[in-house]
């Protein structure tokens, strides 16, 4: 794995602990890095986004034609609407951001769902080994209107608050809707169900939910069996929220706000197979930048 990354401090305590798993190499200039680049491979690139902004493609480039199979994230200081604009050009959907002090686990997750994405799926994953979850199918409306209740439930039993309930209950809400109105799709590619008249899946159709915590962690999960959503389609609707073009409609808003309220949003994408989107809540840790993660396994 190559670090490019010119904050010292920064880069020696990302790779102390990715070291022990990993083994890791840092490069503090551009031509430190170009020249790791072109005489040895790399699974993994993790590079600062001003870096690779400030090389105007020539990195990109580099990489591009001598670690053909690398994969690629960034490492940021900047928050999101800043970097969104450049994962599409630059094919990098991974963001971790730079903190004061690293969560070892949270970075061994990070790079684990890059190297390998279909690692990134369920709830599970994001929990202790002793973490108390449930993960129920919704079939009918009767099931996605109970779920969402026993949801909201058990997080009020976690002692959230009523007004994070009802931030929790909005993306919890979001999420389900999501699946249920924009996978599916009928013979002619339009949207299958609405909101109004969906009574139940079709034979076939799936839809899961999965919520729990851990001593330190709660969350949920939304998954259907369909696996249309793109990587494209999740950047472009942020982008329009954070650029505040999609101010007065309501295109990406569920993403958003599911991204502003949580701690962690994770979107994980098996293409024609499964979309899923993990939300993660974390105890007193609301107001640090959060990982922007879509984890893509293409057909």
């Amino acid at each position: 794995m190559l670090i490019i990354d010119r904050d010292q401090r920064s880069n020696e305590h990302l790779r102390g602990l990715l070291h022990p798993r990993f083994d890791v190499i840092v490069a503090a200039t551009m031509n430190e890095a170009d020249i790791f680049v072109r005489r040895m491979k790399f699974e993994l690139i993790l590079v600062d986004f001003e870096i690779f902004k400030e090389s105007d493609a020539a990195l990109n480039a580099s990489i591009m034609q001598h670690q053909t199979t690398a994969r690629i994230g960034l490492i940021s200081t900047p928050d999101t609407e800043h970097y969104l604009p450049f994962l599409l050009k630059w094919r990098c959907f991974h963001v971790l951001p730079k903190l004061p002090f690293y969560n070892a686990r949270d970075v061994l997750l990070f790079v684990e769902n890059i190297l390998e994405p279909s690692n990134a799926f369920g709830l599970a994953r994001y929990l202790s080994d002793e973490a108390d979850w449930s993960r129920e199918r919704i079939a009918n409306r009767s099931d996605k209107n109970r779920i969402i209740e026993d949801a909201v439930n058990y997080f009020a039993s976690c002692e959230y608050e009523i007004h994070e309930l009802y931030d929790v209950r909005l993306i919890i809400e979001e999420a389900i809707n999501n699946a249920l109105y924009h996978a599916f799709r009928d013979e002619q590619g339009g949207e299958k169900y609405r909101p109004d008249t969906f009574e139940t899946l079709a034979i076939g159709e799936e839809m899961w939910m999965e919520y729990g915590s851990d001593a330190t962690t709660i969350g949920f999960s939304a998954t259907d069996n369909r696996g249309d959503l793109s990587p494209e389609v999740i950047i472009n609707k942020l982008a329009r929220q954070y650029n505040k073009e999609g101010l007065f409609d309501e295109s990406g808003r569920g993403l958003y706000l599911a991204r502003v309220f949580s701690s962690q949003i994770i979107f994980n994408i098996e293409k024609k197979k499964r979309t899923q989107i993990v939300c993660l809540f974390y105890e007193k840790r609301l107001n640090i930048p959060k990982p922007f993660s879509i984890n893509f396994i293409d057909a």
